[in-house]
């Protein structure tokens, strides 16, 4: 799904964005358990739809894991899955 937060202020259209976002990081985090490679690209991609659109890090940041639901709720991810993806978004986030 294409979105560009710099040029589209619509609250539908980002809500719409967060959605299809969540969704599909939610698959790939699913779909990756208990293979920390696989968590990492499926934080990358994650990572890079979100720059793509121009989040800020702030909503990148929430979106993923502090915001209620989260997306690493849920996925109901195992606690060392959750510290991997911990890792891979932070290792992403220092590049």
């Amino acid at each position: 799904m294409n979105f560009d937060a710099q040029t589209n202020s619509s609250s539908a259209d980002r809500a719409a964005f967060y959605q299809w976002l969540t969704e599909q990081t939610v698959v790939a985090l699913q779909a990756a358990r208990d293979n920390e490679s696989a968590l990492h690209d499926a934080v990358r991609t994650y990572v890079k739809h979100a720059l793509a659109a121009h989040l800020s890090f702030e909503e990148i940041e929430d979106l993923l894991g502090i915001s209620e639901p989260c997306i690493m709720d849920l996925a109901e991810l195992s606690e060392a899955d959750e510290e991997s993806v911990v890792e891979a978004f932070e290792d992403l986030c220092n590049e």
